[in-house]
């Protein structure tokens, strides 16, 4: 696999994680699933459950993982560029880092409050340090980033509790009220939901769960023959990370009132399943010959594909005013509707411009230069 090929395979896996995390945000983006049970209290269909218990399972929290996972090679890649090119490497991140962030802000405000980006522009702050640190320390501080998760894990064991005591039906439907309401009282909510969500206390959560998938990234970056040469060993850890993760993250589905299988899902089976699907997307480019080129668009677009599918979200259950009104049967048709919009809407968008919107407006302000948007091919076509 040589040097375009690779980034290739890059481009699509992320557009992959970036078209899952469009199933993976649909419940939260549309229910107050925040404050919900699991199994939720807000429909009682087989086919409903079914899917809720489909979406746990195959999409929530995967694809997040997975998108950690690239934004630590990015790192890398970002870095190493900047430095070729006889910049600072340190200081371009930064500034690209602190605009992520006012991005992030303003997504969380006003559009959604699950916004992943601010938490990944403040942990991607950590990663500086270790731009020229060798393999074995990077390995080294994933174990020791992990090992608070063994230790968590181990204090849960045997620990069950009864969702009922913490569920507040009267509550879930004051928040469907505040959202269908819009405005003023609808910003407030989502306010709230924001600060409830990212509180003090959920951090060091936050960061046993993404920063290890930073630094794994990092380690395949500086490790570049795992993505040069297939070989057995590929298909040996698909294998093992398929079966595991899937057994792990179906542990919850079969015994939801166990802590200790939530927390086993969300600290092992997610970023397990997420190193399956790349490990799948990887494999599959090998066989394919790179036929994936659409999915690769949605990877060339990813930031702005993903405030696109919250604005879409935003549009849907806020404005017209159906949040908490549509069961997962027919939020699974929204996702996968939007999903093909964001394929065929990225291809048009990149035969006319060399870059998504987010994109081009992220590297402006980071080189603060001039630079036009227009793809130069379309440019000289839409001249003759």
């Amino acid at each position: 696999m040589n040097k375009l090929e690779r980034i290739h395979s890059i481009d699509v896996i992320r557009g992959f994680a970036i078209l899952g995390i469009a199933f993976a945000n649909i419940l939260p983006l549309s229910t107050p699933i925040l404050y919900d049970s699991f199994p939720s209290s807000l429909w009682t269909s087989s086919h409903d459950r079914l899917i809720e218990k489909l979406l746990f399972i195959l999409a929530e929290g995967n694809f997040y993982s997975l998108f950690a996972m690239l934004f630590g090679f990015s790192f890398i890649i970002f870095m190493e560029r900047s430095a070729a090119k006889g910049n600072n490497p340190y200081i371009l991140f930064s500034k690209r880092q602190f605009i992520l962030l006012g991005i992030g802000i303003l997504h969380a405000l006003f559009i959604w409050y699950g916004d992943i980006l601010i938490v990944y522009a403040l942990f991607g702050f950590l990663l500086l340090p270790l731009y020229k640190a060798p393999k074995w320390i990077i390995s080294l501080m994933i174990a020791i980033v992990l090992l608070p998760n063994v230790v968590i894990l181990y204090n849960l064991i045997g620990y069950n509790y009864d969702p009922a005591e913490y569920l507040d039906y009267n509550y879930i439907v004051s928040v469907i009220m505040n959202y269908q309401s819009g405005g003023t009282v609808g910003f407030l909510q989502n306010l709230y939901d924001w600060l409830n969500t990212y509180q003090p206390g959920n951090l060091p959560y936050l960061y046993m769960s993404i920063f290890p998938m930073f630094l794994i990234g990092v380690l395949i970056a500086k490790s570049k023959s795992i993505l040069l040469n297939i070989t057995k060993k590929h298909y040996v850890f698909w294998v093992v990370f398929g079966l595991v993760g899937l057994t792990i993250k179906l542990l919850p589905v079969v015994k939801p009132n166990s802590l200790l299988y939530l927390q086993a899902a969300e600290s092992i089976g997610n970023p397990l399943m997420s190193l399956f699907y790349g490990l799948s997307i990887l494999l599959m480019i090998t066989k394919l010959k790179g036929s994936l080129s659409l999915i690769g668009n949605i990877g060339r677009t990813s930031m702005s594909n993903y405030l696109l599918q919250n604005i879409i979200g935003f549009v849907i259950f806020k404005v017209f005013h159906l949040y908490g009104t549509l069961p997962p049967t027919k939020l699974i048709i929204i996702s996968f509707i939007v999903a093909v919009f964001q394929i065929w809407l990225s291809y048009i968008w990149l035969l006319l411009f060399k870059q998504g919107p987010i994109e081009f407006l992220w590297r402006r302000l980071t080189y603060i230069k001039i630079d036009t948007l227009r793809n130069k091919k379309s440019i000289s076509s839409s001249s003759q």
